[in-house]
């Protein structure tokens, strides 16, 4: 485990302790977090009211993340600029794009699950971790339920359901490897729910768990 891994971890399980909001504007989450810092990166800088757009959440709770995070140096404020990853949040979220490595909206009908869904491609083990707990982090946070695969050995796998998605699933398959460039050891985790963000938010929340596990 490298040193940024492990600030990786440290940064991750401090997110739970990070100060909510109290009053009636949504309060973040750690993925909210993440999707700030991710968001930042991709586009050099972001403002409060860029940022309250981007993750649909109030500015009070933002104008409370922006506070929390330049306090632990993840990020410093521009008066013009706006939001700017520092050196250390850069070393975060490097580690984190190496872990989080692609998403994409995903058609699981085949599977009769008709909702929305958000896939998000892991490189990291997901059998270190117990299932049950993923579903019930994407549930907590606002998911209806998740899906979650496995890759070895080139085959994807649905664990506890079929070592060959190919076979029972060939559509899903199909649109898996279309989405995604698979490679053994990867995860997928696919939360869906009427609410598209909502989706997203809780499969980000098991993500984390995932690979801070």
């Amino acid at each position: 485990m490298g040193v940024l891994d492990m600030d990786l971890r440290t940064f991750i399980a401090s997110l739970t302790n990070m100060e909510q909001p109290k009053g009636p504007a949504v309060a973040y989450t750690p993925a909210h977090v993440i999707k700030a810092l991710l968001t930042i990166d991709a586009e050099e800088a972001k403002g409060r009211i860029g940022l309250s757009k981007a993750l649909g959440i109030g500015e009070g709770s933002v104008r409370t993340m922006i506070k929390k995070l330049t306090e632990k140096s993840v990020i410093s404020v521009d008066s013009i600029g706006g939001c700017l990853l520092t050196p250390y949040g850069r070393s975060i979220v490097s580690e984190l794009k190496a872990k989080l490595i692609a998403s994409a909206q995903l058609d699981i009908k085949e599977l009769d699950i008709q909702e929305p869904s958000f896939a998000l491609q892991l490189r990291t083990d997901v059998s270190k971790a117990p299932l049950t707990k993923l579903r019930d982090i994407a549930v907590k946070y606002g998911a209806d339920g998740m899906v979650i695969f496995a890759i070895n050995n080139g085959i994807i796998s649905f664990p506890k359901m079929t070592e060959d998605v190919s076979k029972t699933y060939p559509k899903l398959s199909m649109s898996l490897r279309s989405k995604f460039e698979l490679k053994d050891g990867d995860a997928l985790l696919v939360g869906f729910s009427k609410h598209p963000g909502a989706a997203e938010l809780g499969t980000l929340e098991a993500a984390l768990y995932l690979i801070s596990y």
